[in-house]
């Protein structure tokens, strides 16, 4: 789109910023979001986990952190349909959805948005990390309506399912640990799905939890 606009009125018209691949989206997080997480901190972070798209802000956040800190572990939480989780885990781009008979039109078939992927981005190549976990809509789901109630924050499915994450590192790695994710975007933007309960009941994803019992595993 922004080449054919620059043909058609002018170079400079248009400009595509490419934030899949172009390495600025790593280094505003590396050069921003990092260190203002680690001054707000004092420093005293254990673990990072978030979900990725374009992987700017694990990359970014997981690489400056483990820079002042090298103890630091790093963690992504992946939703259904990514190939992330089995590629950190066994090097593997792969996902069930993917396999042979068994693609959908649509592998990214989640109420998740803006996160998971099927391929390595160049900000994702950037991040610096120890594992990785797996996390459903369910989770998503439950857990924005349990931040929703007793946090009063009103939160996106991104930001949902790092909570998820978030819940299910601290339990591996028990108490008295520093888990930090991020809250990347806000609920008002997924209401038509994520927070309509008509599209919830008709998913059978109308969220029923009273507490954390939610959480599958690790």
């Amino acid at each position: 789109m922004a080449e054919e606009v620059n043909r058609v009125e002018g170079e400079g018209s248009a400009l595509f910023c490419d934030q899949f691949e172009n390495l600025a989206n790593f280094r505003a997080h590396f050069e921003g979001t990092g260190p203002e997480i680690w001054q707000q901190m004092n420093g005293k972070v254990d673990a990072f986990i978030a979900a990725a798209g374009t992987g700017g802000t694990v990359a970014g956040v997981s690489s400056y952190l483990k820079s002042k800190n090298p103890k630091v572990q790093a963690y992504i939480i992946d939703p259904p349909g990514s190939s992330l989780y089995n590629y950190v885990e066994r090097g593997c781009l792969y996902t069930p959805e993917e396999a042979e008979g068994k693609r959908l039109r649509n592998p990214f078939d989640t109420i998740t948005e803006g996160i998971g992927i099927n391929r390595q981005t160049k900000n994702f190549t950037q991040a610096r990390l120890d594992g990785a976990f797996r996390g459903t809509d369910r989770e998503a789901v439950e857990m924005a309506k349990f931040l929703m109630e007793h946090d009063g924050l009103f939160v996106g499915s991104s930001s949902a399912m790092n909570c998820v994450g978030a819940v299910k590192l601290a339990r591996r790695l028990g108490k008295g640990h520093v888990i930090l994710t991020i809250l990347c975007d806000g609920g008002h933007r997924h209401l038509s799905k994520f927070h309509c309960p008509t599209y919830l009941k008709e998913q059978k994803l109308l969220p029923q939890a009273t507490g954390l019992d939610f959480i599958n595993g690790l």
